[in-house]
């Protein structure tokens, strides 16, 4: 397993020198070469000793225990903490990381897989306009439950909440919520090891999700991960360059303004929890347009029960109707929205579906998903600027909780900007 894992990290590093164009990550200055040393071998061995002393982490995070759950073994919490340490040091730095280390004998494939996910967001913030390495960062895994297994293993389900510090904006706490782990730990020679780690997103079942097949057994095809690597970073080196170039349209008038600051400030209200006064539709398969909707609406546009286009909550039940009842689809899925965003004419929302990517303002929408099927959707809660250039978003999101994230660290690498200019009688 270890030499496997060692080919998949040298293909991936050859992958990155090739994206980057370069051996350091943006912002860092390669050293100058050592003088010759007139005794030769004693420099070479200090060079040694210095490339071998381990680095001092970035951050820090810990792991705690909700009310009722029994705690882990000292050995076992040590063993989630500096899986994660490792995890986030990887992104911290852009470099995929060897999560190798941290898994037992006979889980070759989970070790690739996770390698393989390090390995693509390392990737994929090494090539966006901003900085995307870490100045700092903290985690806490909350354990929510844990079961001993009739093999001796442990299987332990955790939640986790962090704060990300880019270099591009060090100042603001990229917040990120609720994401859900799934580790089987095994005791192996005379530690505690993983047999498994699932973080439940879409990319991990984008990447892992043959693991988990029907006699499967565990274990993909020879390579398979390699291939699902550079697959991936290169649809996100394609969809990152469209950026500079799609979408069309200008702004246009609107018989009535939006309340950009008052759906920004409604988003960050509603990130990280929820509000009592509308339903949550995360276990409908998410929540995210929902709370989008949600923002608009405070920001003054008003539901449109009128018309072809519809888009309107006045209650659960799916109603598709020209009258003042139900919720259309279009208030709670994301391609529905799109498609009202497109085709509304007269009363209620005023926007360009598609506009140029980068004119985006505080309170415009954008969608995320690979290529055109588009899976979440976000709003903008501020503009990441260089030389007055904008050249990212912090965005706010529900189902993946986030707040003050840079969108161009979303694994859902299509995105495509909705600007909403207000509303018309």
């Amino acid at each position: 397993m270890k030499m496997k894992l060692k080919r998949f990290l040298a293909l991936w590093a050859a992958l990155a020198l090739v994206l980057a164009g370069c051996g350091a990550p943006p912002g860092d200055v390669p050293a100058s070469s050592p003088p010759p040393s007139s005794s030769g071998e004693p420099a070479q061995e200090e060079d040694a000793q210095e490339e071998a002393a381990p680095r001092e982490p970035l951050g820090s995070g810990g792991v705690y225990y909700e009310d009722g759950v029994e705690p882990l073994e000292g050995e076992q919490e040590v063993l989630l903490r500096d899986y994660m340490t490792a995890y986030y040091e990887a992104l911290a730095r852009l470099e995929p990381g060897d999560p190798g280390e941290f898994f037992a004998p006979g889980s070759e494939a989970q070790a690739l897989g996770n390698g393989a996910i390090w390995a693509f967001l390392s990737g994929l913030r090494g090539m966006q306009r901003t900085d995307l390495s870490l100045v700092s960062y903290r985690f806490e895994l909350t354990v929510t439950g844990t079961e001993e297994n009739s093999d001796g293993s442990v299987s332990v389900s955790a939640s986790e909440y962090s704060v990300q510090n880019f270099a591009a904006h060090p100042e603001v706490d990229s917040e990120s919520f609720g994401v859900r782990h799934q580790f089987t730990l095994v005791w192996e020679g005379g530690e505690w090891l993983l047999s498994g780690h699932m973080q439940m997103d879409s990319l991990y079942y984008s990447v892992m999700g043959r693991l988990m097949r029907p006699g499967s057994g565990g274990n993909v095809s020879e390579g398979y991960f390699e291939g699902r690597l550079q697959e991936l970073l290169d649809e996100a080196a394609a969809d990152t360059a469209l950026r500079l170039t799609q979408g069309s349209g200008g702004e246009q008038e609107a018989d009535h303004p939006y309340d950009r600051e008052a759906a920004v400030e409604y988003a960050h209200a509603w990130t990280g929890q929820r509000s009592g006064e509308w339903p949550d539709y995360g276990r409908y398969g998410g929540n995210c347009q929902n709370y989008v909707s949600q923002c608009l609406l405070a920001g003054g546009i008003p539901m449109d029960p009128y018309g072809g286009a519809v888009w309107k909550w006045y209650g659960e039940t799916p109603n598709n109707l020209a009258v003042a009842a139900g919720r259309s689809a279009s208030w709670s899925s994301v391609d529905e929205f799109l498609a009202y965003a497109q085709d509304n004419s007269g009363y209620g929302l005023a926007a360009t579906a598609d506009a140029p990517y980068y004119s985006g303002r505080p309170g415009d929408v954008i969608h995320l998903g690979n290529g055109e099927d588009w899976r979440h959707t976000v709003l903008i809660v501020d503009t990441v600027e260089e030389d007055g250039e904008t050249v990212d978003y912090l965005v706010d999101s529900n189902t993946a909780d986030l707040r003050n994230f840079p969108v161009s660290a979303y694994a859902y690498t299509s995105q495509l900007l909705i600007r909403i200019h207000g509303w018309n009688d």
